[in-house]
């Protein structure tokens, strides 16, 4: 009886180290090597369709990709993402059950007979829900090492590259959040911690008190930060792999040399002028819209007018910038002439014509209706570092046509 009972130990120990194993499952009787392979984007396609498509696989289909992060740390739960083989974006894979035989650079083959894809009306990502990983998903190789896509929170919406693993670069978490824990496993409290970039743009760093580093403390200082693009309840969020991905231990910061945000209600603060060449009756105005204050010119006064307006910046000095770009928003609404930016390195007062000026072109513009806040994305300056560059939004209006513009959030800075 002793002999057994030290057997029955020995096993269950065996059984205890082994469970997190790093072993290749057997490929499962129904997952079919020559059904056709489906990409992020073919995926995304049937998720989002709206014509009373079917969103379950009926027939033998396949999802190939390499594992970006797994369970191992605690900080995902009966989920892994996968970036598909194309490199063309990756979704979310929810279990049926908790389980760690997939791990990072592995490549895993999932059998989508029987699944839908959606997009979860919780997270809005995209996600391939209650997966049986013992019947239709095999791991068949390993090693693979995927590399983050760089994510620039000022250019293209952080949603497209939600499910992927990203690197965001010149972030600090907010004062409030240096020095604190990840998360509190004590109080049993996944928490929220934000980070911010030179151009106040912020993402929250959600963090589940089951994580094994959830008591660690958030750095100080700038740097770089790796991790899953995820999203909840309209939020956009970032959940990291491990405490490592995390590198913001450098002293320096964001040069800025102009950020108007507007918010003290007043156009000429800070520096900023306008200038009127025709139609000194329409004016660049300090406006309010809930808890939005931004700057607003409409030259629509008891009917369209003929005008011409510019909003100038003060002479800002980036003589000796490395990469110094511009980014702002927009909301308009009404047909009629485009907003447009220029750029001087000698203008120094009175009228526009007294300086030389080059219009700035390939950023985006609000569409001409519903005041939609549209970011311009980033424009380099790097052509007009001076000790006194200078920036300008003109507008113009006709008896044709008088559109509204909003701006807001003008952020002259190194990239």
């Amino acid at each position: 009886m002793k002999k057994i009972v030290v057997l029955f130990f020995a096993f269950s120990l065996i059984l205890l180290f082994t469970k997190c194993k790093k072993v290749i499952d057997r490929a499962p009787v129904d997952s079919p090597l020559a059904a056709r392979n489906y990409s992020v984007p073919e995926l995304k396609a049937i998720a989002t369709c709206t014509d009373a498509c079917n969103k379950r696989f009926t027939s033998d289909a396949t999802f190939i990709g390499v594992v970006l992060a797994d369970e191992l740390s605690g900080n995902f739960y009966k989920e892994i993402y996968v970036r598909d083989r194309y490199n063309t974006g990756a979704i979310r894979i929810d279990f049926l059950f908790s389980k760690c035989n997939f791990f990072i650079g592995d490549s895993v083959r999932l059998n989508l007979k029987g699944y839908d894809v959606n997009i979860s009306s919780v997270t809005g990502m995209m996600e391939i829900d209650s997966v049986d990983y013992d019947r239709h998903m095999v791991h068949f190789a390993s090693g693979a090492n995927p590399q983050p896509k760089i994510v620039d929170l000022g250019q293209a919406p952080y949603s497209n590259s939600y499910c992927d693993l990203v690197t965001i670069n010149n972030v600090k978490f907010l004062a409030a959040d240096t020095g604190r824990i990840y998360a509190d496993p004590i109080l049993q409290q996944s928490l929220n911690r934000t980070i911010q970039d030179c151009g106040n743009n912020q993402v929250i760093v959600r963090t589940s008190n089951f994580a094994d580093f959830a008591q660690q403390k958030t750095p100080t200082g700038f740097g770089s930060i790796t991790g899953i693009a995820t999203a909840y309840g309209g939020a956009s969020q970032m959940a990291i792999r491990r405490t490592s991905d995390v590198k913001m231990n450098g002293t320096g910061g964001c040069t800025v040399y102009s950020f108007e945000d507007f918010n003290d209600n007043s156009i000429t603060n800070d520096g900023w002028g306008q200038v009127s060449v025709v139609n000194s009756s329409v004016n660049w105005v300090a406006s309010t819209f809930g808890s939005a204050t931004f700057a607003k010119i409409s030259g629509f006064i008891s009917g369209n007018q003929n005008s011409e307006n510019w909003l100038i910046s003060p002479p800002l000095n980036m003589v000796n910038g490395s990469n110094p770009i511009l980014s702002f928003k927009t909301a308009a609404n009404f047909s009629g002439t485009p907003l447009e930016v220029w750029v001087s390195t000698d203008y120094v007062s009175g009228l526009p014509a007294t300086g030389t000026w080059t219009q700035l072109t390939g950023f985006a513009l609000s569409p001409q209706g519903g005041y939609i806040w549209t970011n311009s994305g980033v424009i380099s300056l790097n052509a007009f570092k001076s000790a006194a560059t200078r920036i300008a939004f003109k507008y113009k209006s006709t008896t044709a046509g008088a559109t509204t513009y909003e701006v807001d959030d003008i952020n002259i800075r190194e990239n």
